[in-house]
């Protein structure tokens, strides 16, 4: 064998993978589930026990989906989970469990609390749980032992608050979805994370009111309310800067949530599902833009494809004069039965924001036959509607 055949030969046998330096094996690792990331053991001898050392764990729907066929996948996925945190050797600083909706995985508070345990001792700091499978009753107690979190996902639980809770002095972004909460759960759980920044919550149910007011340090709120009873349901709130207003029951009105006297520092406002052919909720909208002095953008989207009645002219809005100075961005989203009372209200934006740059007008029509006299209506109304900012750009689209 010549040299070069030999040189060649050596170079093909070489562990190039073991080679790679840290930060490049680092920034595979963190993009693998967890079956991938135990399967990294078989790639080399030195790669045999890099997967215990990484510092998150994920399990998520492609590791549930494994059992699926089985009668009772828990014993199983209890004991894998198990084994994994137990071979790990290092600290772990985020952990991910999203039990899907497909399953019938039941992981009893037992486990939860001891895993959380074990977690809460190296160091967690990013924590999802997800139980979308078998709803647990009971919020495992030991969440409140992860001293060192900075964020929490947590859905699918009964939320209750120890009586010895010291607080969460870590945590920055919190979210709650799809849970249930022992009366006065969410005010003494604000009141313990002071640093909170960051709060996505979803209420469903027969919550009264919340009172955020001990949460000084909140600027960004996502409330997501599936319930019908709302009247002054937010009852305080710090000086947020950013809310996104979701509302998933046809009886509940936005006015009814949060009044605009609570909305004085926003400078971003999102409104899902809004209903612009209620006259109510179109002049709660103005009222916020009133109120918020400091806004500048707003997004409003209507579902509302379903033709209805014809909408009243709104002459209110057509004589009101305020000023949006701080307003640059607008994005308005609405269906066949809003859109007319859409007009109105970009017609009172562009005539007192002069500080707007771009507001983007879209309807949706549905299935419902477009007619080229409407949309060159709406085209026509748009470029004749007077405008405070000459720098202003109008954007309409189907």
């Amino acid at each position: 064998m010549t040299l070069s055949n030999k040189k060649a030969n050596y170079a093909d046998h070489l562990d190039r993978i073991s080679d790679l330096p840290c930060n490049v094996i680092d920034g595979i690792l963190k993009h693998l589930n967890i079956q991938e990331l135990v399967c990294t053991s078989l790639l080399s001898r030195k790669w045999r026990y890099v997967w215990n050392t990484v510092p998150q764990l994920v399990f998520c729907e492609d590791f549930f989906f494994r059992f699926k066929d089985l009668d009772d996948p828990s014993p199983d996925i209890n004991r894998i989970i198990n084994e994994v945190l137990l071979q790990h050797n290092g600290p772990i600083y985020r952990f991910t469990l999203d039990i899907p909706w497909f399953s019938n995985i039941l992981i009893t508070a037992e486990y939860f609390n001891k895993w959380l345990l074990f977690l809460s001792r190296r160091g967690i700091k990013d924590l999802a749980i997800f139980n979308y499978g078998i709803f647990s009753n009971k919020m495992p107690s030991h969440v409140f032992s992860c001293q060192e979190l900075t964020h929490l996902w947590f859905a699918g639980f009964n939320v209750s608050v120890p009586p010895n809770f010291c607080g969460l002095k870590s945590l920055l972004v919190l979210d709650l979805q799809r849970n249930t909460y022992e009366f006065g759960a969410l005010e003494t759980l604000m009141s313990g994370c002071p640093l909170l920044k960051e709060l996505s919550i979803e209420l469903f149910g027969d919550i009264k009111s919340i009172c955020l007011k001990k949460a000084k340090n909140l600027i960004d709120l996502r409330l997501m309310v599936n319930q019908d009873s709302v009247s002054g349901l937010i009852k305080s709130l710090p000086n947020i800067q950013r809310l996104t207003l979701e509302s998933c029951c046809d009886k509940t009105l936005y006015a009814d949530i949060i009044s605009p006297s609570h909305l004085i520092s926003l400078k971003y406002l999102k409104l899902h599902f809004v209903s612009l052919d209620e006259r109510g909720e179109l002049f709660y909208i103005v009222s916020v833009l009133k109120s918020a002095s400091n806004l500048v953008e707003l997004v409003i989207e209507s579902n509302n494809i379903s033709g209805g009645q014809e909408p009243d002219q709104l002459e209110e809005l057509e004589r009101d004069s305020c000023c949006f100075s701080q307003l640059q961005t607008v994005n308005i989203r609405v269906g066949t039965t809003d859109f007319k009372h859409a007009m109105s209200l970009i017609q009172l934006i562009l005539a007192n924001s002069s500080s707007l740059k771009t507001l983007a007008f879209k309807v949706d029509f549905g299935h419902r036959k477009l007619d080229p006299a409407v949309l060159l209506s709406i085209s026509r109304n748009l470029l004749l509607m007077e405008r405070a900012s000459q720098r202003a750009r109008v954007e309409f689209t189907l």
